[in-house]
Parts: C-alpha cells; sequence; structure tokens
C-alpha cells in the first residue's frame, strides 16, 4: 500500500499547491486595485462593492454597489465610480434616493477592454458624505484569464472543488485497503510532527484561499506566506 500512501501525499501537495495560487492571485488583484488607485488620501471603507475574482477574456462581467441606508430617514447617496483601462480609465457617477431601513444596487459592466497592468480590471467607488458618514472608498481588482468554455465564476468554483478533494482524497487514500494492523500503525503516524504539518499546511492554505476569494488581501498574503513556509518544512522532512 506505499504506492497508495505516495499518491495521497502527492494528492494532498497538489491541493495545498492550488489553494495557496488562488489565495495569492486574488489578494494580488486586490492589491493591485487598492495601489493602483491611491492618492494617498485616506477615506473610510465602503463594504458595498462587490467584484469578481476572475473573467474571462471573452466575458462581460458585473460588479455592483449596495447602498444601504440604517437610518429612519430617506438618504440621496452620492457616488463616482473610476474603472482601469489600458489608454484611459472610465469615468461614472451618480446618485439614488434610498428610503428607510431598504438598500439599492448599482450595476456596472467590466471586460477585457477594461484591463491594464497586464492581466487585471480595477475598480474604485468613491461614496461622498451623506447620513453621518465622511467620504468612503472601496477598490477592488479583478484578475481576467484566457478560459476557452468557461466563465470565471465556474473556473474558480472547480478550482475551489478540484482542491478541497485533492487534500481530502490526500488525507484518505493512505488508509484505503490497509489491514487493521496497518491502520493501526498508520493512526500512530497521525500524530507524528510530519502528519501534523501536512495537516496544518492544508488547513492554513485553504484558509489562504477563502481569504483570497472574499476580498481580504491582507489576511490572504500573510496565510500564503505561512502556507509557503509549512510547505517547504513538509518537502523538507517528506517520506515519499
Amino acid at each position: 500500500m506505499r504506492s497508495f500512501r505516495r499518491l495521497g501525499t502527492a494528492l494532498s501537495f497538489l491541493g495545498v499547491l492550488i489553494a495557496m495560487l488562488v489565495g495569492v492571485a486574488s489578494a494580488w488583484a486586490d492589491y493591485e486595485g487598492l495601489s493602483y488607485f491611491s492618492t494617498g488620501a485616506a477615506f473610510e471603507p465602503f463594504q458595498g462593492l462587490h467584484c469578481p475574482v476572475l473573467l474571462s477574456q471573452a466575458e462581460v462581467g458585473i460588479v455592483s454597489s449596495a447602498f444601504g441606508n440604517p437610518t429612519a430617514k430617506t438618504i440621496e447617496p452620492y457616488y463616482e465610480v473610476e474603472i482601469s483601462g489600458l489608454t484611459d480609465s472610465r469615468q461614472l457617477e451618480g446618485h439614488l434616493v434610498v428610503g428607510p431601513g431598504l438598500s439599492q444596487d448599482v450595476k456596472w459592466t467590466v471586460d477585457a477592454r477594461d484591463v491594464d497592468l497586464g492581466y487585471f480590471v480595477l475598480v474604485k467607488v468613491d461614496v461622498l458624505p451623506v447620513a453621518g458618514y465622511r467620504t468612503r472608498e472601496a477598490t477592488c481588482g479583478i484578475l481576467v484569464v484566457p478560459l476557452p468554455g468557461l466563465t470565471g465564476n465556474s473556473a474558480v468554483f472547480l478550482i475551489v472543488i478540484v482542491s478541497m478533494l485533492c487534500m481530502l482524497v490526500g488525507f484518505i487514500l493512505p488508509v484505503v485497503g490497509v489491514s487493521a494492523a496497518e491502520a493501526a500503525r498508520l493512526d500512530m503516524e497521525a500524530s507524528t510532527p510530519w502528519r501534523r504539518l501536512i495537516q496544518t499546511l492544508g488547513i492554513v492554505s485553504a484558509m489562504a484561499m477563502l481569504s483570497g476569494l472574499a476580498g481580504w488581501w491582507l489576511p490572504a498574503l500573510l496565510l500564503f506566506a505561512i502556507s509557503l513556509l509549512l510547505l517547504l518544512l513538509s518537502l523538507r522532512y517528506a517520506n515519499l
């Protein structure tokens, strides 16, 4: 059953690598969005901006902003949008009337014509002062790559599933078809430092991927760095 153990270890590492790449790519895109529009001014964060993580080069993506009104009075938020472009950025603006306790969404389309810096569509939304809020700002970055026959959302879904399945199967495969004595020995090995290192690596890399997909670029980069260190240590002590 040594071949199963080797295959399980290889699948675990494959799942970890996929998770790490997704996490760092997502974080990289959002970091590029932050630095692309940086002016040195410090604004309060606006939490309503929602961007896809990934787009196909042939796809039209949807970026949306949710404008909520937690107050007891009607508000009229005014917003300004800037979308990157290779030669010039696009500027959009508008205002809404949002009733008490309600929320309204505004949507824009983006595609490969908005790409700058080689691979990214970058978006910024500024919301001018309203209902006791100061000026608020949000940015995001969308990675644009060739995806024949796939949309960005479907590609992300497949990648996440493949990564998780590889890690799960990698952990289970070594115990498939083993005898009772072998199973007892594997249970003992599961508590060894190397096995615990692999388990920790799987958890941290999955957290890096999910943080990147959620738009939390700084935690994603920190978790990626920890995952990379754990990966190098596990490769150093791997018993393949």
